[in-house]
């Protein structure tokens, strides 16, 4: 009699590689994925710059910022930022160029240089180069409370605590997590009703790994404000790193009722149902979250590929990390993918659908 040879690995075993949860936030690059095209002639080449624009409180811009592109003998260009704080400038030719962000009341103003270089090559085409920048908007010190989209985070914040504030992002985007709690710490006690203050404070608390106070930070923040989309997001991934899935799951699909359309608290929500076994639902989160945000959220495709293999589907599967690593060829767990392919692979050779005659 023969049986067929089955080959499932733990779901289990999966997610232990795969959960390695991280906080929404920008992430700098070389090349990314081309935005809106503003339609200017650009200044001759084949190149672009894209960019991201982020509030001080981490998320996307949501609304249009006028970015300007200047240079020094071509003129200048204009464009928008689109829903999702992304724009971009093409057709570029080598040279430099700064983005200027200079027409907004409540935010510092921006100059970030970007080289495009390309070698000579004799007359044959240069590829095409996508330099890709993250700008992370920085609040006006003033007197007064400050205007605009935020008014909400920020009214009656003094300027005392504004400037530790701010301070602590500088030193947070320089990686030194340490003193920025320090200058969240003083900016919380200029003014113990900082919302974003606390909020940074547990994404700076998450980074150490010390996952106790960043649970106590992020409570501090919601207890300012229950319904702000950026702390609830942030505190139901503490709460997956926890293991506390069940509250995980209802902190984040509390996020998503304030903002439905965020890829990474779908992507975040699927994880957590996945640990949960609660795999339709999942399945269905990590969806959603691909078709918003796209490469953005790659890990999802990981995600995916263990529950298909769950289910038994190696094909869906294998194909679900093959496109993950395409995305990430060199990612830390890249090879680690790669033997869990293989080892499918190699359960499929083994087992033949029909018996032999």
């Amino acid at each position: 009699m023969f049986v067929q040879a089955s080959y499932k690995l733990s779901i289990r075993s999966l997610f232990l590689v795969f959960s390695s949860l991280c906080l929404i936030g920008p992430v700098s690059a070389q090349r990314g994925s081309l935005g809106p095209d503003s339609g200017d002639a650009g200044t001759g080449g084949n190149n672009s710059i894209v960019g991201n624009v982020y509030f001080p409180s981490g998320p996307r811009v949501d609304k249009p910022i006028r970015v300007r592109l200047y240079t020094m003998t071509r003129g200048d260009m204009t464009t928008m930022t689109d829903d999702n704080g992304v724009f971009s400038f093409r057709r570029l030719a080598a040279g430099t160029y700064t983005v200027v962000i200079d027409n907004e009341k409540e935010f510092e103003p921006v100059n970030e240089q970007v080289n495009i270089i390309q070698p000579n090559r004799g007359g044959i085409n240069s590829p095409e180069q996508i330099v890709t920048v993250q700008i992370r908007l920085k609040l006006r010190a003033t007197s007064a409370s400050p205007p605009g989209v935020l008014n909400a985070d920020f009214a009656n914040v003094p300027r005392r605590a504004l400037d530790f504030y701010n301070a602590a992002l500088e030193l947070s985007q320089a990686g030194n997590s340490e003193a920025a709690i320090e200058k969240l710490k003083q900016a919380i006690s200029e003014y113990s009703g900082f919302m974003l203050a606390f909020n940074e404070l547990g994404v700076q608390y998450l980074r150490l790994g010390q996952l106790g106070k960043a649970n106590e930070s992020l409570r501090s923040a919601l207890k300012i404000a229950p319904e702000a989309f950026t702390p609830l997001l942030n505190h139901g991934i503490v709460l997956a790193l926890l293991r506390q899935f069940d509250e995980a799951v209802r902190e984040l699909r509390r996020a998503l009722n304030n903002k439905e359309q965020s890829a990474m608290g779908h992507y975040y929500l699927g994880q957590a149902l996945a640990n949960l076994s609660r795999f339709d639902e999942a399945e269905e989160h990590l969806l959603r979250s691909l078709a918003l945000g796209g490469d953005e959220v790659k890990d999802a495709h990981k995600f995916l590929g263990a529950i298909y293999n769950e289910r038994g589907d190696s094909q869906r599967a294998i194909a679900e990390f093959e496109t993950y690593l395409s995305l990430a060829p060199i990612a830390k767990d890249a090879e680690q993918v790669r033997q869990i392919i293989r080892q499918l692979r190699g359960s499929n050779r083994r087992s033949p659908t029909t018996p032999p005659k």
